[in-house]
């Protein structure tokens, strides 16, 4: 309770806390707010169509905005929730044990850690998607059909595999400094194995960290995809398809980037919120959290 009271102390914990919260009601409330609209019939406009009755925030190609704004709140979450969690219970799992376990593990799990950090993201998005869409891969439409019925697309799987070192350093770190404290060690005494102590002992005094960084990747995660549909093609997100239809027209015609304001800004200030929100509230988390913060 007394974490609680201090993280809604400040005006900019409710901030993020009310943002997030609206998000998860616009997801959950989509089918009533946003019905799928009737397919056009004939070829796609070639340039986009202002707000009108039917289409309160205009359209791009075949592509209702105000649908995609709502339905691609519902993907934003599932994208940055999943993305997320499964990247902190890879770079957990492998920080804990390798910091528990010391010497030649540790020391080659940080390595390798090193070595994904130096890889550029850009680069791994493009990688695994030339790999996972192509025939380069053995059994790769086994691994497609496997990716689809998870849901995972070759961005996410990227977004996996190379965001999981923050998770494992800071974990790593944590760990190996509390694996000397008295209560490990009497936990030790008295027979106690490596793998209670860790989720027992250890895991429960360093996660706090862990959680801050996880509220705040949420929103990144969501960034990054989108900015990958739009530099390389391809999305894992409907906010990133639409912006990727609508790259022609965001500068308009002659120059004015108010020309087709409804293809770029709702779905821009949907993205700037989302992240705003989920930062804000890994800020709200670090003060609760941090002992340092509670001083």
């Amino acid at each position: 309770m007394r974490n609680l009271r201090r993280f809604f102390g400040l005006g900019g914990n409710w901030l993020g806390a009310v943002l997030v919260l609206a998000f998860v009601v616009v997801a959950v409330l989509a089918p009533s707010l946003a019905v799928r609209p009737v397919p056009q019939s004939g070829p796609p406009e070639r340039l986009p169509q202002p707000p009108s009755p039917e289409h309160p925030m205009g359209r791009v190609g075949n592509s209702d905005v105000w649908y995609v704004l709502v339905w691609g709140t519902r993907d934003a979450l599932r994208l940055g929730l999943g993305v997320t969690l499964l990247t902190g219970l890879i770079g957990v799992t492998l920080g804990a044990v390798s910091g528990y376990a010391g010497g030649w593990l540790n020391a080659g799990v940080m390595r390798l850690a090193d070595a994904f950090l130096a890889f550029p993201a850009l680069a791994s998005v493009w990688l695994i998607s030339y790999i996972l869409l192509g025939d380069y891969l053995y059994g790769a439409d086994g691994l497609r059909q496997l990716l689809s019925a998870l849901r995972l697309s070759p961005a996410m799987v990227a977004l996996i595999l190379f965001s999981w070192m923050p998770y494992a350093r800071l974990i790593n770190t944590n760990v190996i400094r509390l694996k000397g404290q008295a209560y490990v060690e009497a936990a030790r005494a008295v027979g106690a194995g490596p793998g209670r102590i860790l989720l027992r002992h250890l895991l429960p005094n360093a996660l706090a960290p862990v959680i801050v960084l996880a509220a705040r990747d949420v929103g990144g995660m969501v960034i990054w995809a989108t900015g990958f549909a739009f530099v390389i093609g391809g999305s894992s997100s409907l906010w990133g398809s639409l912006l990727l239809d609508a790259r022609d027209f965001v500068m308009g015609t002659g120059g004015n980037p108010l020309r087709y304001w409804w293809v770029y800004l709702p779905v821009t200030l949907a993205l700037v919120l989302f992240g705003l929100a989920w930062n804000l509230l890994g800020d709200g988390l670090n003060q609760a959290l941090n002992p340092r913060q509670r001083q």
